[in-house]
């Protein structure tokens, strides 16, 4: 019997250890995944049932000025696929290729991939996302998200910049002020229903998200407009390589424009090579040649050492400085000369001469102080620095060459500031590409006002140097063509050589030629530098750059509200049929008989000699509205978007002919 107590009594114990062991397996693991390894358990179950997707808020707007649109963002569609619900890829790849369109063989790569979520095609255009609305493909879905868009298409491209697939700015303003622009990225989340299913939500409230601020340029769109379009005729008519030109306010150091040929259109900037978005006229460097002999005379005549009736001896063209000879350009062979001669006529001998008798060490130091050799520091990415050797490295031939501009490099921004200060009685402003940043509430957030760097020359300087610039534009002077009827212009020629960078010295029929100048030259508006870039056939600056000035001075001043004795001018070349008042600060155009009717009616353009109207300016009107004016003419209009019209290509004021197409964007 006590055997037998004992043997139950094991057997009890026994019982209850495996109880035991069993219940400490259970709470070892139950301890383990609910405490050592919680963490990792919740991001596995987290990846199974919910999926983020991190999207961009708005990008903030960039406006001209006159808060005319240059880069908005408006609405576009995104195409993913969850390739753990697509059941027959082939059958998807075969329905959705033609619809986006993509290549198929990538979309079947993109569709066998291991992954829960994978882009398809981001930012698909308006075409492509109506193919998409029947097609109910299992495992594909939409999303929308903003894309970029500049209206005005190649217009200040190069200024502007533009932003990649994801937003972020690349290039120009866009780069530079992307932290302001882009705003906060914001993410959204895919849940997974009771069977499994995927559901995105695309009601999101992309507004409460923190949108990108917008930024106020200085430019103006129509003085852009008319800089580009002057700028890229001269380039196609002397088959150059390029050009820059800049129109600034001498009084604010605001530009106005900035123009860079080639353009590129940054709605579709993958398309061109790097090279075509390069700002030129900030990044890229040149010898100005004989526009820098009007940095030596503000430095003679602030020094005293000569006044502009002072005679120098030009040597009959061949002059020798050290183991150099310089020679006069078109073989000149000019005696004596006065000061004012020597810049009207640009002799390099004179310039030399002059810049004997200033000395290395004032010229250097005036040429720093004109901003030479130093970035302006203009708010755009890229800005070069020029080259300004220091003047322990100055020989006496170095001397002689860089008064006329030659062994030294600059930027086009150097350039056109430090003539701007000869404009501005003396005072070197900092040059502005960007007047303020409007935060979310309409609010300034940070406004750039006009900034004195310092003074370089005196005002009575300043004006003897104004009153022989005026004569290189008079008859005679090297830069006659750069003339502007009723007004006085003030300037100075350039024809320089390129350098060989590959066999040294300088590469012969390759010249950069320019004209820089001011604009009425006694109360300056403007001051517009013009650089063309190895023309073919003619290249001095007066007769290549000089008439590009003056075609952009001509159409700027009225526009501007500067006029010949205060009279009517009219601007038929700026926008065909309007003219503009000259008792108006602020203009505004006025139409009259060539074709042009304020309000929806349109006119028949008599001008041009033929069934021709003038395309209407469509924006903010409504998709009925548009189409009903189309009838009127006969115009085809392509319909992108919904809403009301905010693009319209052909632009406003454009000469067409009945059954013309014209594509229409509404947002």
């Amino acid at each position: 019997m006590k055997e037998s107590n004992i043997w139950l009594k094991f057997r009890i114990f026994t019982v209850l250890m495996l109880f035991f062991a069993a219940f400490m397996v259970v709470f070892v693991r139950a301890f383990q995944l609910q405490v050592v390894e919680r963490e990792k358990l919740r991001t596995i179950a987290s990846r199974q049932y919910f999926k983020e997707v991190t999207l961009v808020p708005k990008r903030g707007a960039i406006f001209d000025r006159n808060m005319k649109e240059l880069a908005v963002s408006t609405d576009a569609v995104s195409v993913y696929a969850q390739p753990e619900r697509i059941e027959n890829p082939r059958e998807v790849v075969n329905v959705l290729a033609p619809a986006i369109p993509m290549d198929r063989r990538e979309l079947m790569e993109k569709i066998n991939r291991n992954r829960q979520f994978v882009w398809i095609k981001r930012k698909v255009d308006f075409h492509a996302a109506e193919r998409l609305k029947g097609l109910n493909l299992d495992g594909i879905g939409v999303l929308t998200e903003n894309k970029r868009f500049y209206p005005n298409l190649q217009l200040a491209s190069h200024v502007i910049g533009f932003a990649g697939i994801d937003s972020n700015g690349l290039e120009g303003v866009e780069r530079r002020f992307d932290d302001y622009l882009k705003g906060n990225a914001y993410r959204i989340v895919d849940e997974r229903d009771a069977h499994g299913e995927a559901i995105i939500k695309n009601n999101i409230d992309r507004d409460a998200a923190a949108r990108g601020m917008d930024i106020v340029l200085t430019i103006d769109k129509v003085i852009q407009f008319i800089t580009e379009k002057e700028l890229n005729r001269a380039v196609a008519s002397t088959r150059a390589k390029g050009g820059v030109a800049i129109v600034m306010d001498p009084r604010t150091g605001e530009v106005l424009a900035m123009a860079v040929s080639p353009v590129f259109n940054p709605n579709l900037f993958w398309e061109y090579s790097p090279r075509f978005w390069r700002n030129t006229g900030v990044a890229d460097v040149f010898e100005p040649g004989s526009t820098f002999k009007s940095f030596l005379l503000s430095a003679v005549f602030e020094e005293g050492i000569a006044a502009p009736t002072d005679r120098f001896f030009c040597e009959d063209g061949v002059y020798r400085v050290g183991d150099r000879t310089i020679h006069d350009a078109h073989n000149k062979r000019y005696g004596w000369l006065t000061v004012t001669d020597i810049i009207r006529h640009s002799s390099n001998i004179g310039a030399v001469k002059i810049g004997e008798k200033l000395g290395k060490e004032k010229f250097y130091r005036y040429l720093k102080e004109f901003g030479f050799g130093s970035k302006t520091e203009i708010d755009m990415p890229g800005e070069a620095s020029g080259n300004m050797p220091h003047v322990k490295k100055w020989s006496k031939v170095t001397l002689g060459t860089i008064s006329f501009g030659q062994g030294v490099s600059v930027t086009g921004m150097q350039l056109v500031t430090a003539f701007s200060a000869i404009a501005n009685k003396g005072y070197l402003m900092k040059p502005i590409v960007v007047k303020s940043v409007i935060d979310r509430d309409g609010k300034v957030a940070k406004e750039f006002n006009p900034e004195v760097r310092r003074r370089v020359i005196s005002e009575e300087t300043a004006v003897k140097v104004t009153e022989v610039l005026k004569e290189v534009i008079k008859e005679g002077g090297s830069g006659v063509k750069a003339a502007v009827d009723g007004f006085e212009v003030a300037g100075k020629t350039g024809t320089a050589q390129k350098p060989d960078l590959s066999a040294g010295g300088y590469s012969e029929g390759r010249y950069i030629s320019s004209f820089i100048g001011f604009v009425p030259a006694d109360n300056p508006r403007i001051t517009i530098l013009v650089l063309i870039d190895e023309p073919r056939g003619e290249f001095y600056g007066g007769q290549v750059a000089a008439p590009v000035f003056r075609e952009i001075a001509r159409q700027s001043l009225p526009y501007l509200g500067v006029y010949v004795n205060g009279r009517v001018v009219k601007a038929s070349s700026l926008i065909p049929g309007i003219e503009y008042e000259a008792d108006s600060a602020k203009i505004a155009p006025a139409v009259v008989s060539r074709g042009i009717k304020q309000g929806d009616e349109i006119v028949d353009d008599h001008s041009s000699g033929g069934n021709a109207y003038i395309m209407p300016d469509l924006a903010g009107k409504t998709v009925r509205q548009v189409l009903k004016i189309s009838r009127e003419i006969p115009l085809e209009v392509r319909v992108v978007g919904s809403g009301r019209a905010f693009h319209q290509d052909p632009m406003s004021g454009v000469r067409i002919i009945p059954g013309a197409v014209c594509e229409v964007w509404f947002r």
